[in-house]
């Protein structure tokens, strides 16, 4: 009787499975919105600020604000149009909508398996701490959705057109300039030309496209670090940091460092100067990242999340050995970005309220939804 019942059930989510997801989305989103209501405050005033300054001045306060001037383009759109946060919100919301589609049909297209792709949408919908950012205007939403889009873009079609290669740089581009890690996909996608390059044994080419590369990411990354006030790298490190704006309060050694310059070179000569404490923090900024729990959560809260990603790293942990059997090029470009967004942490400081997180939780609940689906039908055969 129960097996019968369990069958049915089966049956309907496989047959009505994007109609289900959708009811799922619907809700989750009216919730959030009934229970925090459209969210402009704090780090949402300066992007419409800023917005406000482009239109009267005709240029950014700070340089930084290049680094997010699609989010800031998003908001001078409907600033023109008169409906700014309402629009904005809407866009937020449709961009994620669009990108849960595709992240159904991407999962979906890489592993041939209904239930992993069903498994992975509906995990990321009910992730609170995921789909909580929707009704922030933050570039945060925005610049996750953007991410699986491309993703679909580059693995999650057959389709390689030059209609979908021009979308697929536009993207890109609307990612790099949706917030600073934007730019952190750069050498991920470098990575990814070089497997290729360095397959089809063309070794020269590699090297001169690692070279070319590797020039651009770190003038950009050089210029992002001059680009205002609040951008010092550098104080995390004095400050033993490991959440940002929360100075280490303990009577332990705090950093040294004989440059003086918020760069790249000073970074390294902080790190050789003061290895040992750059290692703790280090790790203790790798724990903070993944383990995602807080001292100032409540004990519910921090059980909650212990109980919903903790599962979820171990079930990820099949899917990117059976993904990397099939798919190796799929499997790197997330392997790339766990290592590239851990790293940008590693090197600066964790979010108390895991904003930081949001980059990598789609693709681990991905590897995670193709993971519980091989055990599915390991047990059904």
């Amino acid at each position: 009787m129960i097996k019968n019942i369990a069958d049915k059930v089966w049956l309907f989510l496989y047959k009505n499975s994007l109609t289900v997801l959708f009811c799922f989305w619907t809700v989750i989103q009216i919730l959030l919105l009934f229970s925090f209501g459209i969210v402009t405050t704090k780090e949402a005033v300066k992007y419409s600020g800023e917005a406000q300054n482009l239109l009267e001045q005709g240029h950014f306060s700070e340089p930084k604000y290049i680094f997010y001037s699609a989010y800031i383009l998003l908001h001078i759109i409907f600033i023109k149009l008169g409906l700014e946060t309402i629009g904005v919100y809407i866009v937020q919301l449709l961009t994620n909508l669009l990108a849960m589609y595709l992240l159904y049909k991407t999962t979906y297209f890489i592993t041939k398996k209904e239930a992993a792709a069903f498994a992975s949408v509906l995990l990321l919908v009910l992730c609170y701490s995921w789909q909580y950012w929707t009704v922030y205007l933050y570039t945060e939403s925005f610049f996750c959705s953007l991410l699986i889009i491309f993703t679909y873009l580059l693995f999650g079609t057959g389709k390689k057109n030059a209609q979908y290669t021009v979308g697929t740089i536009a993207v890109f581009t609307l990612i790099v300039l949706a917030r600073p890690t934007g730019m952190l996909l750069i050498p991920v996608m470098c990575c990814l030309l070089m497997f290729k390059l360095l397959k089809e044994k063309k070794y020269i080419i590699a090297s001169a496209a690692l070279l070319i590369i590797s020039t651009v990411f770190f003038s950009i990354l050089s210029y992002a670090m001059k680009g205002g006030t609040s951008y010092d790298f550098m104080k995390p490190f004095l400050e033993n940091n490991v959440l940002c704006y929360i100075p280490d309060q303990s009577a332990g050694t705090h950093a040294t460092v004989t440059g003086n310059a918020n760069s790249l070179q000073t970074i390294w000569l902080y790190i050789v100067q003061n290895s040992a404490l750059f290692l703790k923090l280090a790790g203790l900024k790798f724990i903070s990242y993944w383990g995602m729990t807080r001292p100032y959560y409540s004990g519910f809260h921090n059980l909650w999340l212990m109980c919903f990603f903790y599962p979820l790293y171990f079930f990820a942990v099949g899917g990117i050995w059976k993904l990397w059997k099939k798919h190796q090029s799929f499997a790197l470009y997330i392997i790339g970005i766990f290592f590239i967004f851990t790293l940008s942490v590693i090197l600066t400081c964790d979010d108390w309220n895991n904003r930081f997180n949001m980059p990598v939780i789609p693709f681990v609940i991905l590897l995670a939804g193709i993971g519980i689906s091989n055990l599915f039908q390991k047990k059904t055969n």
